[in-house]
């Protein structure tokens, strides 16, 4: 099995970053583009390489594997569209609503990680890995929403977090794949509200119903 030397780097401060590695970063870009439309097991590295218009040293220099590229692109990709900086100064609840669209068709970032949940069920190291990042994130992305919904009324300080986390996660990966294959809610916008409405309600669970 193809190692992933990547997630020893997690959250390590001397991982090359993007910004600092230009051409690193557009390695990175070139996967997204090529993962999206090609899918995991069509993606190989050469694709990727000639997608970003860069010599196979540049790529071979900066990642052991395709699993490697893919997992960073994925962590990269979801840390630059989190809710929080798409929706910011927005209540919690309205900004996971919003969040949960069902109409148009994927874009490269969406495709991207559905791409990379789909290889992780034949890749125990993938798999493990997006369980390691998934934890970091909990961290950087998921613990200031938890704090900003308690203090904007989203969500009451005895929610049960844990299982509200992992339901946005599930209906995240849900409707990434409902969306990508073409199936989309009748009526979007009674779609949001039934879920705004379904947030705050597992949100503040020792509320009267009204």
């Amino acid at each position: 099995m193809t190692s992933l030397p990547v997630v020893a780097h997690l959250g390590d401060d001397h991982a090359p970053e993007p910004a600092n590695d230009p051409l690193r970063g557009q390695l990175l870009a070139a996967a997204g583009r090529v993962f999206a439309s090609k899918g995991y097991d069509g993606t190989k590295i050469m694709d990727i390489v000639r997608e970003s218009g860069l010599s196979s040293g540049a790529a071979y220099g900066r990642f052991a594997s395709k699993d490697e590229l893919l997992l960073e692109a994925v962590l990269v990709a979801v840390e630059e569209h989190s809710i929080a900086g798409r929706f910011d100064g927005r209540p919690v609840a309205e900004m996971l609503a919003e969040a949960s669209r069902t109409d148009g068709p994927l874009d490269d970032h969406e495709a991207m990680e559905l791409e990379a949940f789909i290889a992780a069920r034949r890749q125990p190291a993938l798999a493990a890995a997006l369980t390691e990042a998934r934890a970091r994130w909990r961290e950087t992305l998921v613990a200031p929403l938890i704090e900003q919904a308690s203090k904007d009324g989203s969500a009451s300080p005895d929610a049960d977090f844990d299982s509200l986390v992992y339901l946005l996660q599930t209906l995240h990966l849900g409707l990434l794949v409902q969306r990508g294959a073409g199936q989309h809610a009748p009526d979007g916008d009674a779609w949001e509200r039934f879920i705004e409405r379904l947030l705050r309600s597992m949100a503040h669970p020792n509320r009267t119903p009204e």
